[in-house]
């Protein structure tokens, strides 16, 4: 095969490969379908693409040029059962004690590599490669819907009312070459990552006539707070690396080491907001004489929905990872690994979005919409911990075309207690369990494998406000989770 020929499939790889199963926090597992096959014990093994991402000093010992590449499809299966009361009394409008699943979406994410030795420093091995390192992608509809024609104003809810897509996409350069006789590899990847964002959530505002004495007299239940809908779409673009060692003591036993750097990623886009303003007809017609369309309170008993749109920034604080692995060949036919990591969860503390530009269905005159109300901005805190991850997997040659391959995996939870997510969903310590299969046809390597993620459920029993600026930052309710996960992949080697 030509290298035009190549080039070409690369550039397919690279067009595909855009912006989605997770790890702890929003950690992507869909990465190499041998590594997923070992359940991810794969530091001290790295004999593939894939080592771009697991230990870039497997580069180092992979013999021949390779172009390769795997698509993983996967289906997160989640519910929460609502238990919302506002002030652990007043109902809130969402539907409680009724059991509500994310939007069904089978993802599929592409991604892969190329590969070759060079005559530079003797023997260097350079790659390149696409990944997607950080993934969260969840949606949620008919979570909240009470009657709001008799509080609120009176359009439908957006589909999705809770959502977030996030992203993040390394195009990354490796290189990497032996010392010592081949006992020993060292490896770096740099990359320039791509982050793309996409949130959107319900918000209950404090409605600002509260605090003036001349109108808070009409501000009683229902009409204390104010409903939001808010989402922020932008992406921004970072720089990262990640470096790895292997050494071999003997021709069975393998070491690996590998270190990723925590990176900071500026986002802007634009934002939409509508508020659902309430809706109190008897109360209007009674100061008819003084409420007119003009006069700002009128516009927060008349039930209209305010259109609003801003442009945001906010940073995405990626955590560092440190990792390392054994790997040993038992018998001809029979490798077994183990892995542990460590992420740092706590340098992520969630997002801080900033607004500007503000637009829409405003009057200078409307003071409160304006500064008390529409122009806030809005804080999604987070309180994680740093979490440890433990994986066992093995290889079997059954035959001299097919490798056999099995894995197990034990993933930390970041989440402290009584912390529960609709936009971050992570509800305990997980467990999963994976297997697949790779046949070698000439120079070429096909390969599948699947994954199941067990989480526990949780049960989520007092709303917590993480910053105190008024909002609830967890969601109270009964969550439940599984995650399937079918890798496909291929590789030549020329």
């Amino acid at each position: 095969m030509g290298f035009i020929r190549y080039a070409a499939v690369l550039s397919l790889l690279l067009l595909l490969s855009v912006p989605t199963v997770f790890g702890g926090g929003f950690v992507y597992d869909g990465l190499g379908v041998k590594a997923r096959g070992m359940g991810g014990a794969f530091r001290a093994v790295a004999d593939d693409w894939s080592a771009a991402y697991y230990n870039p000093a497997g580069y180092g010992w992979i013999p021949d040029n390779m172009l390769a590449g795997n698509i993983d499809f996967f289906h997160n299966r989640y519910s929460v059962t609502p238990n919302v009361l506002w002030d652990n009394r007043f109902p809130s409008g969402y539907y409680n004690d009724i059991e509500h699943y994310n939007m069904h979406r089978i993802e599929n994410v592409p991604q892969g590599g190329i590969l070759f030795r060079l005559p530079v420093l003797e023997e260097t091995v350079f790659g390149l490669s696409i990944m997607q390192t950080f993934d969260q992608n969840l949606g949620w509809g008919d979570i909240f819907g009470f009657d709001r024609t008799e509080a609120y104003g009176v359009r439908t809810l957006p589909e999705s009312q809770f959502d977030n897509n996030l992203d993040v996409v390394a195009f990354q350069l490796t290189a990497a070459r032996t010392f010592s006789e081949d006992k020993l590899s060292i490896g770096i990847g740099l990359s320039v990552l791509r982050a793309d964002l996409r949130m959107g959530t319900l918000l209950m505002r404090r409605n600002p006539l509260r605090d003036d004495a001349e109108y808070s007299q009409y501000v009683d239940r229902p009409y204390e707070n104010i409903l939001e809908w808010t989402e922020n779409d932008g992406y921004g673009m970072g720089l990262g690396y990640r470096a790895g060692v292997m050494y071999k003591p003997d021709e069975k036993l393998t070491l690996g080491l590998t270190y990723s750097g925590s990176t900071s990623i500026d986002i802007d886009g634009n934002n939409a907001s509508i508020y659902y303003m309430p809706n109190n007809a008897t109360l209007i017609d009674q100061n008819a004489a003084t409420w007119v369309p003009t006069d700002e309170v009128y516009h927060f008993f008349a039930g209209e929905d305010l259109d609003i749109t801003a442009d945001f920034e906010t940073t995405l604080d990626l955590p560092s990872t440190i990792g390392g692995g054994i790997s040993y060949q038992a018998t001809e036919r029979l490798l077994l690994a183990v892995d542990a990591e460590m992420v740092m969860w706590s340098q992520f503390e969630g997002f801080e979005f900033t607004y500007s530009n503000y637009s829409g269905l405003m009057n200078s005159s409307f003071h409160y919409i304006n500064d008390s109300l529409v122009q806030q901005d809005y804080s999604y805190p987070v309180d994680w911990d740093n979490t440890f991850r433990v994986m066992v997997g093995a290889t079997y040659q059954a035959k001299s075309y097919m490798e056999l391959r099995a894995g197990f995996g034990y993933d930390q939870t970041p989440y402290g207690e009584n912390t529960g997510d609709l936009l971050f969903y992570d509800l305990g310590d997980k467990y999963y369990f994976s297997g697949g299969v790779g046949f070698d046809i000439g120079f070429w390597r096909v390969e599948v494998a699947g994954v199941y993620t067990h989480q526990p459920d949780l049960t989520v029993s007092d709303p917590m406000d993480i910053n105190n600026d008024g909002i609830t930052d967890n969601f109270v309710g009964t969550y439940t989770a599984d995650k399937f996960q079918t890798l496909l992949g291929f590789s030549y080697r020329f």
